[in-house]
């Protein structure tokens, strides 16, 4: 019985890896950015890149933390992606939408409260 599921196991993963070989080719970065205004007419802006966390010729996790947040694409190569921004320290307040890359090759989510905006960017080539 062990061998069976191994086998279907090993099945499975050289189907997502032929699925997935051309996309595993494409670059992806994305980019944390935080922007709040002032009533003095001030601004503060902050920007990261994020981290590649996970890149396999399955998956793909960029991730990183800026301003008491986290900032999170996580999802299989050819999409659909899971994008979000989520706020610490327990990390179970924010958003989350699954997304797909524009034809352009661009992903965006953002979080808006009053003057303080929060925003994932990511590209892919």
């Amino acid at each position: 019985m062990k061998m069976f599921f191994a086998a279907c196991f090993l099945f499975a993963s050289l189907n997502s890896f032929a699925a997935t070989k051309n996309a595993s080719e494409k670059q992806f970065s994305c980019t944390a950015e935080v922007f709040e205004s002032f009533d003095d007419g001030s601004v503060r802006v902050e920007k990261i890149p994020l981290t590649v966390e996970m890149n396999n010729p399955a998956r793909i996790i960029i991730a990183g933390d800026l301003d008491n947040r986290a900032f999170t694409l996580n999802g299989p190569k050819e999409g659909p992606y899971l994008i979000s921004i989520t706020e610490g320290p327990e990390y179970n307040k924010g958003s989350i939408s699954t997304a797909e890359f524009s034809a352009e090759g661009r992903l965006q989510l953002s979080t808006v409260k009053g003057p303080l905006v929060h925003k994932i960017e990511c590209f892919r080539k």
